[in-house]
């Protein structure tokens, strides 16, 4: 894929935040987090830990000198590797087949995110997550935030009890770096394949098929409401079909994936057991999604949009899943036959990528 200077200089940003002291660790939190990879991430962790064990062992000037001076020199050698990573990071982004985000789009994305920033301000870090969760379908953000703020409001009521306000604020301070974290985590978090439903092209052919359904069921408006031999109303019928089908096609598609491989990796190598699991977890979700549209359809006794729009995210979901085994077939295919030449970081990128959006629907069930 081609991709623009403007692109490029974008998607790199992030090695900035390694010249920040305190937070030079969030860079590879942040893009460990959003790609997919778990060394980046442990990477961006280890960073911040001097830092914080500096910040708690203050009231021993010579111990929390020592860990300054290992955080000081640690933040050096996070500069220098977010350069090279980025340089790996820019290498795979221009051999993906993801299409970029619009100038637009990362604007409002940018906007979306900016209250991350609540959770820098000591006293008030938890308030972000709290936001997050009141203003979103998944409330354990809401929960999260209020158990940041616990600490500090504790820490105040007791302040005539040195020992109890002391080991509260010592818990506050180290889940003010956990909210940072998990700010970044959350606003980094990939969106879900469905989360925006128009630009995906199958939404055009739901639309229509959808429109024929209620058409043909016109006719039959009195019995609606009705339940008929499979347990499912007439306009919702489509949908039943549309499951039966990729039911149908799944574990044909899996079991092409994980011959090949397989043949590509032979067990018991680590990237062969890292493949495979990356294909579990896409079979865990892909039967979660199934079995959850057949318990819309059971549960239905009448016609809704609201209804209808949670079948086509359904579909659309389990279409994206599938489509993703074929694309990893068909590069592990390319892969095996080109052996000799061919380098594996396209696959392991490709199979990152895979992980990434069957996790991101999972992570908004």
């Amino acid at each position: 894929m081609t991709r623009t200077i403007f692109q490029k200089i974008t998607s790199s940003l992030w090695v900035l935040i390694s010249f920040i002291p305190l937070f030079n660790g969030l860079g590879f939190v942040y893009i460990g987090n959003k790609y997919g990879n778990a060394n980046w991430f442990a990477e961006g962790i280890l960073y911040e830990i001097p830092w914080l064990l500096g910040l708690m062992s203050m009231s021993n000037f010579g111990v929390a000198t020592v860990f300054f001076i290992i955080a000081s020199l640690a933040s050096y050698v996070s500069i220098i590797r977010s350069i090279m990573v980025d340089f790996k990071l820019q290498k795979q982004l221009n051999h993906s087949n993801v299409i970029d985000k619009s100038f637009e789009e990362k604007i409002n994305d940018v906007v979306d995110s900016l209250w991350v920033m609540i959770s820098f301000i000591p006293i008030l870090n938890g308030v972000g997550l709290i936001y997050k969760g009141k203003t979103t379908p998944n409330k354990s953000w809401f929960t999260e935030g209020l158990v940041y703020e616990l600490p500090w409001i504790l820490g105040f009521i007791t302040w005539g009890i040195q020992p109890v306000r002391s080991i509260a604020f010592e818990v506050a301070l180290i889940f003010y770096f956990a909210s940072i974290i998990r700010s970044v985590m959350v606003a980094s978090e990939p969106k879900p394949i469905y989360g925006n439903r128009v630009e995906i092209p199958e939404e055009a052919e739901f639309k229509v098929k959808s429109k024929e359904t209620k058409e043909e069921n016109k006719s039959e408006k009195e019995s609606v409401g009705v339940k008929i031999e499979e347990g499912t109303i007439p306009a919702f019928q489509f949908y039943r079909k549309q499951f039966k089908e990729l039911e149908d096609l799944y574990p044909q598609k899996e079991k092409n994936a994980l011959e090949l491989i397989e043949k590509r990796f032979a067990p018991p190598q680590l990237t062969y057991t890292r493949f495979k699991g990356v294909v579990d977890d896409s079979h865990e979700t892909f039967y979660s999604q199934l079995n959850a549209g057949y318990k819309i359809l059971d549960l239905s006794t009448e016609y809704s949009t609201k209804v209808e729009d949670e079948l086509k995210n359904k579909v659309i979901v389990l279409n994206s899943i599938i489509k993703g085994l074929d694309k990893l077939s068909a590069e592990l295919v390319l892969n095996i036959s080109q052996i000799d030449t061919e380098s594996d970081d396209d696959i392991k990128y490709l199979f990152d990528e895979f992980k990434r959006a069957t996790r991101s629907v999972s992570a908004y069930e």
